[in-house]
């Protein structure tokens, strides 16, 4: 099946349709000649459609597009089927050489098809007489949708539906149309048969443009968006599993020599030894099957597929199987109208699949007036409906035998069935009371109350209630909605917590625990869903409530990478079958660890394999006792005796070391900033505890925000407002509830020493000490010990030993407090920390040899006292080289060490890789080849190494040019806001290279003598010596021209530029800034005021800026370099009037001298029209800048002249001329509108 022709087209169908059915809805809206009914009917439907702003009718258009387009679907699946009709509905006649529907062909003959009543046929015919063709096609659709909807009534609707109202108008078109784009894309497979999974398809890809909208805006899941944003497709591979897991096993107990088990190729052989405590079901007739969120229906086609065989074993009459199967044995409900009416149009054509005259018998009883009691399969759309509620007296009277408890609530929630759908608990015999209250009401019993439910919306009721009634069925299949309860709004999250209180962390695991209910004692169960519940702390209720209550009897654990169609390790899943019934605790359940395979194919692979062999390498079995070994019991089904030894004989480390989660802000952007966007006078970065951050009076204090992977010792970037003891912060409140937004949790941990990891990684954890100067947050989450046990704990928690137990308890990109604080802790006997105190010293000060860290002094290759460039980059690569393998060393004792203690040394990986030292100037690990990229040589590890250094280099050129560092004391000098001169002479008495006058660097190719690439110049002289500076030009230009080798190109060492010079200039104005942006993570100091084509730049510094800055740059640089343009023009115009004759070697130089002379002019309106349009606007506005407001915020406020009395600038001064930068502009002014929007303006 070629799902990308699939995808292809639903994406483009769903555009176009929408946008045909907005079109066509205002048409007939608009229309004075409609009929009233239809008025009424259109009207309705715009109303009961309705979306909060925007076009009235969109939603309306919506709910008509999916329609058209599940019909139009289904009749090309009828017409590849040869079912539809005595032509092709929708599908040209096979050589036709015609795109026209073969119906319409036949009708232009007067050859009408046997579903057409006479006066359709009629009406047809004038139509066509008139060349009206699209409304006499529409006319059969309808007839054929009335037809169908006897047999199939969720698909096709009755003939008044107000959607046949708004056709699609491209039905006939000889150009693009929706209609022929369906009948290119679905048609036979390779074996000429049709695919019913094609169904599912499409609409998984219908939805997923809606759900990529939903997902990025981030805004909280409600009714509206429930259904498209939780859709996933199942691969039919664990749909197999799912099946003969449970449905297929319970066959097989009664009948154990069925010729079945062969055919079930995913069939686990259950553990030997113990008694089988499932449903033995004999009779196919007596099995009830539910999928509770059913969606197209997956799931229940293949479980026909394997009743049918069922009933085919049990010698049932082939004609009366497809009809009981979907009568009495499968059941589905689901929230999405349009998944329901899919999940019946495939069961109907499953059923056909089989019995080839199923419809026919079906539709020859009704043309009969037979009372066939057919209503199509068991598929209800579970909606709202509005009940009258009913007295104790009223149930106790009309339900005869009496309902139990729980009918008030009931009727409660099913005003919000649309958002909690099968989640709804049913009571035995709610559906009946709900039918005999319909009944009064129909035969005048019952008074209908005015404005109550009328005896439809009961029995519609009563319908979704028998589905969902407690303990019905034999069977649960589901792939249940993933959603975290954190991205859902009330009522349902509210919902959860009252009713699912110990799986309300999410929509799937709240279906598990419904699953129990839904399901008949020693019924089977069979789900795949996220493999979070088996971990993490937030289902500690869970998983001990699961298994005393059910027998897990197997399990496929798939890890990533089990749905193509979503690509990626996005979603890390598990399918598991149990026993509905509790076990003894040693009751042994079969667990086939797949999460190593690379894709669907390989896992399906792996599971036919491991499933039928129990020695197979990833076949465990393990028992609830077993599991419980564990705090939490985690579900490490695959854990070694030695690790579950360690968590035997081991303390929690939370009892050692409690573990805490910190500060939670609720909006970083206001909070949170990286430590070099704001002032140094407002910062305090030595706090020794909270009494003195408050008395400091500072603003701006270390926050630990976890980060990257990297061990020991670093990720201290960022700085949070904890101003007056975080005043701000903990008044921060929700305006419409006045509920505490902001979390600050474990408040009296605050500036205390700990060893902190980051909740989210990659792949392994890592550790690091952080001292009594930082906050930690709630995702740079720590623990805490005694002085004494600090560097210990830290050396434990680095060791592979944490490492692999992690991998066991919490084997996804999470490590949360929880997993951390159930850790096992064994003393050791003796514990040296030389080793470990020296790994902190080798990270630290690889952390600090970086501009961006808040202790840095100089750059670390000005040690040795090296003339020439190169060897000050050797020796530094040198050093980063022995360094990294030293800590490699080191890193290696220290897992050694602790694997001895656990007694786990054969089962750690103790050697650590070189690419693994998580340092930053370790050049294997911060060049490490992409997955599947060549392993790079020790020449490109090289220079990849110096080019770093190369851009490090300028970057503080630059920044020692504009004061804030300088070539005589260490670290920062100017730092604070509107930072000047004086402030660098007081620090730096007597400088051997001053700091520009006025803060601004021009960056034009050397029309100015303190442009930018001289200013480097200069401080490479101060640095290095004059004698070398020629040499040191070239090696640092052919640093920069470093490229990496790749799949395709293998690496080729730089040359020198023809012309070092040239090449300096053509970093400085095309790639300086846009490194630097990257390595201060989008939060750059030094901004570029820029020409749209990048003519005229000039460098400004945030820290020296003051509302006068802009004006200086127009004054002193962009004005003066127009007239240096306007000179070189005219002398450009007096050398092309010096040129004597009319040969054509004169014509060729004028001609020459014209276009050098038009690419001046151009330049000079170019920098002209930026300095008319932005830069001197800008300048009058003498815009302020508050430091405290962060670099997001500042920069735009500069790029386009924030003023709240003025129109923002027609284009961004800052970064017009650099693709990265004026993306990252881009980007921040979407946020910032997005901020505005939600009238969450904090900034000055």
């Amino acid at each position: 099946m070629n799902t990308s022709v699939l995808e292809s087209l639903a994406t483009a169908s769903r555009e176009r349709l929408i946008e045909m059915s907005v079109a066509a809805i205002e048409r007939k809206m608009a229309d004075p000649l409609l009929d009233y009914a239809d008025r009424a009917r259109l009207t309705q439907a715009v109303k009961d459609h309705a979306e909060a702003g925007g076009n009235r009718v969109l939603g309306a258009a919506k709910v008509a597009a999916y329609s058209w387009f599940n019909r139009l679907t289904a009749l090309r699946y009828m017409d590849a089927m040869g079912i539809s009709g005595d032509y092709g509905v929708v599908t040209p006649a096979e050589g036709s050489g015609t795109g026209v529907p073969e119906c319409m062909q036949r009708a232009r003959g007067d050859d009408f098809d046997r579903r057409i009543g006479e006066d359709a046929q009629a009406r047809a015919a004038q139509l066509l007489f008139h060349n009206q063709d699209l409304d006499a096609y529409v006319l059969l659709l309808r007839e054929y949708f009335a037809a169908w909807h006897q047999v199939m009534p969720g698909v096709f609707p009755e003939a008044d539906d107000w959607t046949n109202l708004v056709p699609p108008t491209d039905l006939l078109s000889a150009g693009e149309s929706v209609r022929a784009d369906i009948v290119a894309a679905i048609g036979p497979n390779e074996s000429g048969r049709m695919d019913v999974e094609v169904i599912g398809w499409l609409y998984q890809f219908y939805i997923a443009a809606r759900k990529r909208e939903i997902n990025e805006s981030k805004d909280k899941i409600d009714k509206n968006t429930l259904a498209p944003v939780t859709q996933l497709f199942t691969p039919h591979w664990v749909v197999r599993y799912l099946v003969e897991n449970t449905l297929g096993m319970q066959w097989l107990r009664a009948h154990p020599d069925s010729a079945l088990r062969e055919k079930f190729e995913y069939l686990v052989t259950p553990a030997e030894g113990q008694e089988d405590q499932g449903l033995v079901i004999a009779d196919p007739e007596d099995f009830r099957v539910i999928d509770p969120a059913c969606g197209s229906g997956h799931m229940l086609t293949y479980a026909f597929d394997v009743l049918w065989d069922m009933y085919a074993e049990a010698g049932y009459p082939t004609r009366w199987i497809a009809r009981l199967i979907l009568e009495k044995n499968l059941h589905g409900a689901d929230v999405d109208g349009r998944a329901a009416q899919l999940a019946s149009f495939a069961l109907t054509m499953k059923a056909v699949e089989h019995d080839a005259r199923f419809l026919e018998r079906i539709e020859r009883e009704s043309q009969r007036g037979i009372e066939t009691l057919w209503r199509g399969p068991r598929i209800v759309h579970v909606k709202s409906v509005v009940l009258d509620e009913l007295s104790p007296a009223e149930i106790a009277e009309a339900s005869g035998d009496g309902v139990s408890l729980g009918v008030s609530r009931l009727i409660e929630q099913l005003l919000d069935a649309d958002t909690y759908g099968s989640l709804i608990r049913v009571p035995e015999g709610a559906s009946g009371l709900f039918r005999e209250i319909a009944r009064r009401i129909e035969v005048g019993e019952r008074q209908q109350l005015l404005g109550g439910a009328d005896s439809e919306e009961w029995l519609r009721a009563a319908d979704m209630c028998e589905m969902l009634e407690d303990s019905r069925y034999t069977t649960l299949i589901a792939n249940p909605p993933y959603l975290g309860m954190r991205k859902a709004k009330d009522p349902l999250k509210r919902f959860a917590n009252k009713h699912y209180k110990r799986s309300s962390t999410d929509l799937c695991t709240m279906f598990i625990e419904r699953a129990a209910s839904l399901a008949q004692r020693r019924g089977a169960i069979g789900m795949i869903t996220m493999h979070a519940w088996m971990f993490l702390d937030s289902y500690r209720e869970l998983r001990p409530w699961m298994l005393s209550t059910m027998s897990i009897d197997s399990m496929a654990h798939l890890g990533t990478r089990a749905f193509d169609s979503i690509g990626g390790e996005v979603v890390q899943t598990t399918a598991f079958t149990t026993t509905n019934a509790s076990c003894d605790a040693d009751r042994v359940g079969v667990y086939l660890r797949l999460v190593g395979g690379r894709n669907e194919a390989e896992k399906a692979q792996l599971l036919r394999e491991a499933a039928r062999n129990n020695a197979h390498d990833l076949c465990f079995e393990t028992s609830a006792s077993t599991l419980a070994v564990i705090p939490g019991r985690p579900i490490v089904y695959w854990a070694s005796q030695e690790m579950l030894d360690a968590f035997a004989e081991g303390t929690p480390l939370g009892e050692i070391a409690p573990a805490k989660q910190g500060l939670a802000t609720a909006d970083n952007e206001r909070f949170l900033r990286q430590w070099f966007e704001v002032s140094a006078d407002r910062s305090y970065m030595r706090a020794r505890d909270r009494e003195d951050a408050k008395a400091s009076g500072a603003r701006w204090f270390p926050f630990n925000k976890g980060g990257e992977f990297r061990k020991w010792w670093g990720n201290q970037d960022y700085v949070v407002n904890w101003e007056d003891d975080g005043r701000e912060i903990q008044s921060l409140v929700d305006p419409k509830t006045g509920k505490q937004r902001s979390r600050p949790q474990n408040i009296d941990c605050y500036f205390r020493p700990c060893v902190s990891w980051s909740n989210v990684s990659s792949g392994e954890p890592s550790f690091r000490l952080y001292e009594a100067s930082s906050i930690f947050s709630h995702v740079g989450q720590a623990v805490f010990s005694a002085d004494s046990e600090r560097l210990k704990v830290l050396s434990y928690a680095n060791s592979r030993v944490v490492t692999t137990v992690l991998e066991a308890i919490a084997p996804g990109t999470h490590f949360e407090v929880g997993q951390v604080k159930n850790l096992p802790w064994i003393e050791p006997e003796s514990f040296e920390s030389a080793g470990v105190e020296r790994l902190i010293g080798i990270f630290r000060a690889d952390w600090d040899a970086r501009e961006t860290s808040w202790d840095f002094a100089r750059p670390p290759y000005l040690r040795g006292g090296h003339s020439l460039l190169q060897d000050a980059f050797d020796d530094w690569y040198r050093r980063s080289c022995e360094t990294a393998e030293e800590a490699q060393r080191r890193e290696t004792e220290n897992n050694r060490y602790w694997a001895d203690v656990y007694g786990l040394a054969d089962e750690v990986e103790v050697d650590v890789p070189l690419s693994r030292v998580s340092l930053t100037y370790n050049p294997r690990f911060a060049f490490a080849p992409t997955k599947g990229a060549p392993e790079r040589s020790e020449e490109e590890y090289r220079w990849l190494h110096y080019q770093r250094s190369a851009r490090e280099l300028i970057s503080w050129a630059i920044g020692v040019t504009m004061g804030r560092y300088s070539v005589d004391v260490p670290g920062l000098v100017l730092a604070n806001q509107a930072s000047s001169l004086d402030g660098f002479r007081a620090r730096v008495a007597d400088s051997r290279l001053q700091p520009d006058d006025d803060g601004i660097i021009p960056v034009t190719g050397g029309a100015f003598d303190d442009d930018a690439s001289r200013r480097v110049k200069a401080v490479l002289r101060v640095v290095f010596g004059a004698p070398d500076l020629g040499d040191n030009i070239e090696f640092l230009t052919r640093c920069l021209a470093v490229k990496p080798g790749s799949n395709t190109a293998e690496f080729v060492p730089p040359v020198i530029p023809a012309d070092p010079e040239q090449a300096l200039d053509d970093y400085m104005a095309k790639s300086f800034t846009a490194d630097h942006q990257k390595d201060y993570s989008g939060r750059p100091v030094y901004w570029s005021l820029e020409s749209p084509k990048g003519t005229f730049r000039a460098l400004i510094y945030l820290h020296r800026y003051t509302p006068d800055t802009v004006g200086q740059v127009l004054t002193k640089y962009a004005a003066p370099f127009v007239d240096r343009l306007k000179a070189e023009s005219e002398a450009v115009g007096r050398e092309r009037d010096a040129v004597m004759g009319d040969d054509r070697k004169a014509d060729r130089e004028r001609a020459r001298i014209d276009k050098r002379r038009a690419e001046i002019d151009a330049q000079v309106a170019e920098v002209q029209g930026f300095i008319d349009s932005v830069l001197q606007p800008l300048a009058q506005r003498r815009i302020h800048l508050d430091l405290d407001d962060g670099v997001r915020i500042n920069r735009l406020k500069l790029a386009y002249g924030w003023r709240s009395d003025l129109k923002d600038l027609p284009q961004p001064a800052i970064g017009a001329a650099t693709t990265e930068v004026k993306k990252g502009i881009t980007t921040d002014l979407k946020w910032a509108r997005g901020e505005i929007k939600k009238n969450n303006v904090w900034w000055s």
